[in-house]
Parts: structure tokens; sequence; C-alpha cells
């Protein structure tokens, strides 16, 4: 197999927004054999003049046989866009790519159009990334596949998120000029609903390296169950078809790639995942069924410690009931007793009935329904969370920082071990370092090896978990950019393993 990169970016020199810079990214696709990878300097997708950010990318490209330059358009600095399109068009740019959601346009917009509709005479298609947008992202989806569908221009659509699955999938199958890049879309089992939908053509391998993990999105190709021809396909058939080139005749010799997923080679411990299901396109996972045991099995998972998402977000008594049934069915699994600020003497009343069972490791609390770590509930929740002597997982990020009520909560009851799901940067980290009982770990659609590694160095390996939001994420696209992160094996131990079994008293 070999792979395509459709999607990435790159700043000559490092600038303040960390994991960005054009020797990580020739680091990054060297080490993973990337045969072609279609890149833009960040200038482009900034707040810069954009004759300048198509000239630097022209000259990096130029040097770097690997690397195809793609041309930026910026509705917003209207002088001479023509001329733009002209200067990305004779230097070789192979496709011409807009960042509505990271400048703050809109695509809905006439000139706009006319850009389409000049681009129309090129052949070239055309990148949209959403990154950075609000809710208006969810009508931007139809509304760019319309456009671009009225004047025959082939759009990728990147960085669409995973929640708007749906309407993606029923763009595309509405106007067949419009692909995906899938690194968004990272949803366990994701990439089967889409090519059982039909889609499996139109799916673009698409990173943004360096700032996010190849190894992690390798993963999700590889461990996807559909065929090996399927596979390759989304790692680059379909970006050399829309192209127009063949793999026999490239301007470099094809590199093969590794073609099994990168998977611990010891058994490891994942401290975040869910039962009772989410509301999205998952066929597998309802409030009384999940796969979860069987994700975390083709991951080489022994433990996987799960909350449900029917308690989180609607009955708390009826979904710890149903964590307990899960309990009882899948013996790898291990729970957490969901409480609520909102209703302080029943999270008192779960968490009497629930810790008779040893199975029952922790608490898991969720900020966006319970209020700011800082809310007076959420105080007293901790007070009465820290009396059973367990460690609580808290989703924190809600209505400000979480920092004042974390200390405030962490100083107060040093015994009680809180950790902060899907991570922070440094920032986060700094608030934090002085609190031994405080963890991170870092779930997320949008997990960075950077992030992880720069809050290993602040924190010690000693205060991480490994967690994989699973069945909403992969374990396996989890796994890769923990590995991505890591410098040597004995923190990969710590993490992956050891702190769970200390903390957790397994």
């Amino acid at each position: 197999m070999y792979a395509i990169d459709f999607i990435s970016d790159f700043s000559v020199d490092p600038i303040a927004e960390p994991d960005t810079t054009l020797a990580q990214l020739l680091q990054e696709t060297a080490k993973h054999n990337t045969t072609l990878t279609l890149t833009t300097s960040k200038r482009g997708l900034a707040n810069q003049v954009n004759h300048e950010a198509i000239a630097e990318t022209l000259a990096v490209v130029r040097q770097h046989p690997r690397l195809l330059p793609v041309g930026t358009l910026d509705p917003r600095y209207y002088l001479n866009w023509r001329g733009d399109l002209r200067a990305c068009i004779e230097g070789g740019c192979v496709a011409i790519r807009f960042a509505p959601g990271g400048q703050h346009w809109s695509p809905v917009t006439l000139i706009f159009e006319k850009m389409v509709a000049a681009i129309q005479e090129t052949g070239l298609p055309i990148i949209v990334d959403f990154d950075g947008a609000g809710r208006e992202a969810l009508e931007w989806i139809h509304q760019v596949g319309a456009l671009t569908h009225r004047y025959g221009v082939p759009v990728v659509l990147n960085e669409v998120s995973y929640g708007y699955l749906g309407e993606l999938i029923t763009v595309m199958q509405e106007y067949p000029n419009v692909y995906a890049a899938i690194r968004w879309l990272c949803l366990a089992e994701g990439l089967e609903v889409m090519v059982a939908a039909g889609l499996g053509d139109r799916l673009l391998y698409g990173s943004n390296a360096p700032r996010y993990s190849i190894t992690a999105l390798r993963n999700q190709v590889l461990m996807a169950r559909i065929s090996d021809e399927e596979k390759q396909a989304i790692l680059g058939g379909n970006a050399l078809c829309l192209l127009g080139m063949d793999v026999e005749e490239l301007p470099v010799e094809p590199l093969l790639i590794r073609t099994q997923a990168h998977l611990p080679d010891k058994p490891i411990i994942d401290m975040h995942a869910h039962v009772s299901g989410f509301h999205v396109a998952q066929p597998h996972n309802t409030r009384t069924e999940t796969n979860v045991h069987e994700l975390s099995a083709r991951c080489n998972i022994e433990l996987t410690f799960v909350s449900s998402y029917n308690a989180i977000n609607y009955d708390m008594r009826q979904g710890n009931a149903d964590t307990r049934q899960f309990l009882d069915r899948h013996p790898t699994l291990r729970g957490y007793v969901t409480c609520d600020p909102r209703d302080i003497p029943g999270s008192v009343e779960q968490m009497q009935r629930y810790f008779q069972d040893p199975r029952f490791v922790g608490v898991k609390l969720y900020c966006p329904f319970g209020g700011n770590m800082a809310t007076l509930r959420m105080q007293e929740m901790l007070d009465k969370v820290a009396r059973f002597g367990r460690p609580v997982k808290i989703h924190m990020d809600e209505g400000g920082s979480p920092y004042p009520g974390l200390r405030q909560a962490a100083l107060r009851n040093p015994d009680l071990v809180i950790i902060k799901a899907h991570g922070d940067d440094v920032e986060g980290a700094r608030q934090v370092v002085d609190l031994p009982n405080v963890y991170f770990e870092f779930c997320s659609s949008g997990i960075q090896p950077g992030r992880i590694r720069r809050v290993i160095d602040i924190l010690g390996p000693e205060r991480i978990f490994f967690g994989s939001d699973q069945p909403l994420f992969a374990p396996w696209f989890e796994y890769g950019a923990y590995l991505d992160a890591f410098q040597h094996e004995h923190e990969a131990d710590l993490i992956l393993r050891e702190n769970a079994r200390r903390v957790f008293r397994l």
C-alpha cells in the first residue's frame, strides 16, 4: 500500500502556535513513508497577505519533491484575487484551499461564488476548511456542496465534525463532486458507515499534519473493517484519481507503508470509555447494547473503565443501573458511578449503593450539565466524593476556566485524585503542577501528540492516563497519538498501565 496525504500545512520557522513547522512536517511524512503530501503555508490559512502565502508555499515545495503545492484564496483580501489564482496555476498548484472557519468568513457570499466560478476554468479541486467554524458549519456542508456542484468544481470538505456525519453523508450522496477528508470523522466505525453508504471512492486520507497524528489516522484506516482495496483507495487511490494522476507515473517513486496498525504489544488499561450509546451514527451502541469490550479486545486493552452516557445526559439512576448490567455481561469492564451536582443527595445514595461492588472503581462528573468547577454545588459534590476515597474523572470545560474551582477542591481534599478528562496544553498543566492529586488524560477527536508531550514534560508521566472515549472514538485512533508522544518505554508503561493500577488500586 502507499499513502497520499491530501491535507497538511506548515510554517517555515517556529511560530507561537506549536506543532506547525516545515521540519516537523517533513520528519513525520518521512517517518511514515508518505509518497506525496499536499501542503500549504499556514500564512494562507491565517490573517496574512495571501499572495505572500502563495509565494512561500511555492518556494518551499520546489525544494522538496514529495510535497505538492496547494494554493490559497482569501475573499477578505479582495485585491487582485484573480492574480493570486493565476499565480497558483502558473506555480503548479494542484488544488486551491479556503479557510472560512479559521479566518472567520462565510462561504455563503457572492465573492466566494465568483472565486469558485473562476476555479472552474482551471479544472482544479478546492479544499474548504471547516475547522474553527461554529454551528454554522452544519449549514455550510450543504451550501458549499450545492454551490460547487452547480459549477462542476470538485470540493474536499476538511475538518467536518463527526457530529455532522449524517448531513455530510446526505450531501455527498446528493452531489457527486463532494469529497471528505477523514481526520475529524474519527468515530469508531465511522469509515465503515461511510463506505456502506456508497462513499468509499470519495474519502480522502488527510492528516492535517504536523499538528495531528499520522499514526492515529493510519490506524483508523488500517483497523477499519473494509476491504484492502477500499483501504488503499482512501489512503491514496482516491486522491490520485481526483488529481488526475497515475501511481505508475508519479514524479517520485511510490513508497510502501506499513499495512498493520500500530497496536500495544502488551495489554493496556483504558480509563475513559462509555456505555449506553451516543447521539451519533454508530450502529452497535444503544442504551442496552455496546461493543466497547470488542473494540478493547482488538486494541489489546485488558480493562476498560466505563460510565453511562444515559446517566451523564439523562437519568443518573437508570444509567448507573445500566452500567452494572454491562459489568455483569462483560468481565473486562469496570465502572464509574456517575454523579450529578444538581442532585447531591441522590449522588451520595448512588455512591453508597454501587461502591459496595468492587467493580466500580471511581466517580464520573460532567461540568456541561453540572456547572463550572467553581460553583458551590460542584465544590460540595467533590467534598462528598472525597469521603468515599475513590478517584473522580471530570469533563470540566464549561462556563470559563475550570482551574480556580479545580484548585480549590484539590487543595481542600489532598487525598482526592481528580482526573481532568480530555487534557489541556502547557497553560493548564502549569496551573496544577503543584497539585500532586491532579491528573490528566487526553482522549479527543482533536488529540495531538504535541500537547501530550508538553504536558508529560511538565507534570511527569506519573500523572497521565490513557483514555480513548470509546465507543465514540476508536481506541487505536487515540493510542496512535499517545504513541507519537512517547519518548521511552518507561513513560509508556506508566501512562498505559501502571498509573491506572496504582491510582485505582487494581
